[in-house]
């Protein structure tokens, strides 16, 4: 048995007493990171350990499809416009699975679904985070509360080919050594889900969808991320909440509109709503809180990462931040700036801070 000196454990108690006066930062009691799949894989429960490490030392960075294109470029190896800036790639890749449902062989990005795959590998060995937003074209069929009565072999006809297609994906997925590679994928983040269905048929929607990848298909490698647009409050989080046994991840999406919000007044105001909201809640439900969209078109302020984002989120304990993606095709759509942009410098000394966690530079 190891006995603490009694400098020390004094040092300890005092640290206690000042880690629970910040409630967003700590909390009262450390959450258990456990996946919600009882049937988690070694590699699923590695995953969660290494996000809650990762928690404690600051914020992972993240960028959507960072590693296939960028602004004006596409498809050249080794390129993306985070590392060209900072000599860093993110912590972070998201990547739309939009269209997987439905058969295609490209995104709704015009990414091929092969080439992601590679992608993820290749980022899995130097210790990126994969994501996968996967918003399916199904809003028309969430009509009131008609889906939370259907029976499970309606759920299976009318859903299911799609289902077996994004699982056919993730089962794929394998490292060199012959693993899957742990992913967490983030479900129906319809923008507007207010007026898509009601809570009854979203809520079943998820469970059934979960539950199908599980134990109809056998994927028990990823974590889910329940993700809501622009909320304000725990009750609009609950609303629509899956439950503890289907959700991992808790996130925000909120960008600022500059048509509108120029100054970013009207942003820093919601962000901090926002995150609080969502850390509080992660918290209470032992989740991973994160800002899984945001940022700013053209990033238009050229202190817009140390100014307006940082003050917000560095008073947050969150896992991940993604930025929205560097069109190759849209001249002006971008949210990560390129060398020599205004905001470049800032973007770099944003990177450069103590809680922004980057991946290493050797893919």
């Amino acid at each position: 048995m190891v006995h603490l000196r009694k400098p020390t454990f004094y040092l300890l108690f005092v640290l206690l007493i000042l880690c629970a006066c910040d409630e967003n930062k700590c909390g009262s009691k450390a959450p258990d990171w456990i996946a919600s799949d009882i049937s988690a894989s070694s590699v699923l429960t590695e995953l969660c350990q290494e996000l809650a490490l990762r928690m404690d030392s600051g914020i992972m960075l993240g960028h959507e499809e960072s590693l296939a294109y960028g602004s004006m470029w596409y498809n050249q190896p080794g390129r993306s416009d985070v590392k060209s800036v900072c000599g860093n790639y993110p912590a972070v890749v998201d990547w739309s699975l939009d269209g997987i449902e439905s058969g295609a062989s490209l995104s709704a990005d015009s990414v091929p679904f092969v080439r992601i795959k590679q992608y993820v590998k290749q980022f899995y060995g130097h210790g990126g985070v994969t994501v996968f937003s996967w918003n399916p074209s199904w809003q028309s069929s969430l009509s009131g509360k008609t889906d939370s009565i259907l029976s499970e072999q309606e759920f299976v006809q009318r859903y299911g080919k799609g289902l077996d297609r994004v699982a056919a994906f993730l089962m794929d997925l394998r490292s060199d050594s012959g693993s899957y590679i742990p992913v967490i994928v983030q479900l129906f983040d319809w923008t507007d889900l207010e007026n898509v269905c009601s809570p009854e048929a979203y809520i079943t929607l998820w469970r059934r969808s979960v539950d199908y990848l599980r134990n109809d298909k056998n994927v028990h490698h990823v974590l889910y991320a329940y993700s809501r647009n622009a909320v304000k409050t725990e009750e609009e989080l609950t609303r629509y909440y899956p439950g503890n046994a289907y959700v991992d991840v808790v996130g925000l999406s909120l960008y600022q509109d500059f048509e509108t919000d120029a100054s970013g007044a009207l942003y820093v105001q919601r962000l901090e709503q926002g995150l609080s909201a969502v850390c509080h809640f992660a918290q209470k439900n032992k989740k991973f809180p994160a800002l899984t969209g945001t940022g700013l078109k053209g990033v238009k302020i050229s202190n817009f990462f140390s100014g307006i984002l940082d003050p917000v989120i560095s008073r947050h304990k969150i896992s991940y931040i993604v930025f929205g993606a560097n069109m190759w095709n849209e001249e002006e759509s971008y949210y990560i700036p390129i060398p020599g942009h205004p905001a470049s410098e800032d973007f770099l000394n944003f990177v450069h801070s103590e809680h922004i966690i980057m991946c290493d530079n050797k893919l």
